[in-house]
């Protein structure tokens, strides 16, 4: 069996994409998502397909220079797999997996990847580095009585002095305070602030905004990315304070109210941002990042 490789302007790729899609779900593996994140970063998608198995990588550069990365504040790569592959299949190195990194290797020498998987030795095996990474997941609906105590009784007690806007045009409000958060941590923004608006803008109903405003001032605030099941904690900022805490612990039963049965972190790879996340009492949860480089060879 052969795996292919086809560009976004394939109707029919796209078609069958869509279809495997629509039976694993996840925003950031989305059609929409992939056109988006392409257009507003100047990157080429190539779609990976072999039959009940997909891989829509962005591609950046040309000849030599062409190197498959991971769209700036994308939390997964677009893999979709099929349930359970028997462990012969794996150990044979004929699995799905193993066929769409093969195409991978095809498109470019140089790939970066993250993707949620149970078992990455099917990378490993085929050369990839292989580093792990954590995110805290929250299932909805979620029990305050759960949190830690610092938390449950910030939030009790700051709730009232907050008003809660989900707010559909607060995109720009939101990238303000996340890009106040990076620089107090000594950071930048992986992305130009216009470039992030215009990709929260370009995901319409996809993307929910909501801020925490006190005194008319907005002090916390989050876009979420979902995919009608899974809400990402996608790009989010706050000044120092309650704020966060008390707009996490009113959007959360608003999510679950709406069908969500899934609260994504996006991350717990930061000491303290971890620290504040778990205080939510979320499960960790591993993904990974696979990376591949050119091998070098001594010379003759």
């Amino acid at each position: 069996m052969s795996t292919s490789i086809y560009s976004l302007s394939d109707s029919g790729a796209c078609a069958r994409y869509q279809q495997l899609w629509e039976r694993a779900g996840g925003i950031f593996a989305s059609l929409a998502y992939a056109k988006a994140a392409g257009s507003v970063f100047g990157l080429r998608p190539r779609i990976c397909l072999h039959e009940n198995a997909a891989l829509l990588v962005h591609t950046k550069g040309a000849g030599i220079f062409r190197r498959i990365v991971v769209p700036a504040c994308t939390q997964y790569s677009a893999l979709l797999l099929p349930g359970p592959v028997p462990a012969h299949l794996i150990h044979r190195q004929m699995s799905p997996l193993d066929l769409l990194l093969q195409d991978t290797e095809q498109i470019s020498h140089r790939a970066d990847l993250l993707v949620p998987l149970l078992d990455p030795r099917t990378a490993q095996w085929r050369g990839w580095e292989v580093r792990p990474l954590f995110t805290y997941l929250i299932p909805l609906p979620a029990r305050t009585e759960n949190w830690s105590g610092g938390a449950r009784r910030m939030w009790k007690s700051k709730v009232s002095e907050y008003e809660i806007r989900e707010d559909a045009g607060g995109a720009r409000q939101v990238i303000e305070l996340c890009a106040k958060s990076y620089r107090r941590h000594g950071r930048t923004l992986p992305a130009r602030p216009a470039a992030l608006e215009a990709l929260a803008g370009a995901m319409g109903e996809w993307a929910r905004i909501f801020i925490a405003v006190r005194d008319r001032t907005p002090e916390a605030g989050f876009i979420l990315l979902h995919d009608g099941q899974t809400a990402h904690y996608w790009i989010a900022g706050s000044l120092p304070g309650p704020a966060m805490t008390v707009l996490i612990g009113e959007v959360l039963p608003i999510l679950s109210q709406s069908g969500i049965t899934q609260f994504d972190f996006v991350g717990a790879n930061t000491p303290s941002i971890a620290e504040f996340k778990r205080s939510f009492n979320p499960v960790l949860t591993p993904y990974y990042h696979l990376r591949r480089r050119p091998r070098i060879h001594p010379g003759h």
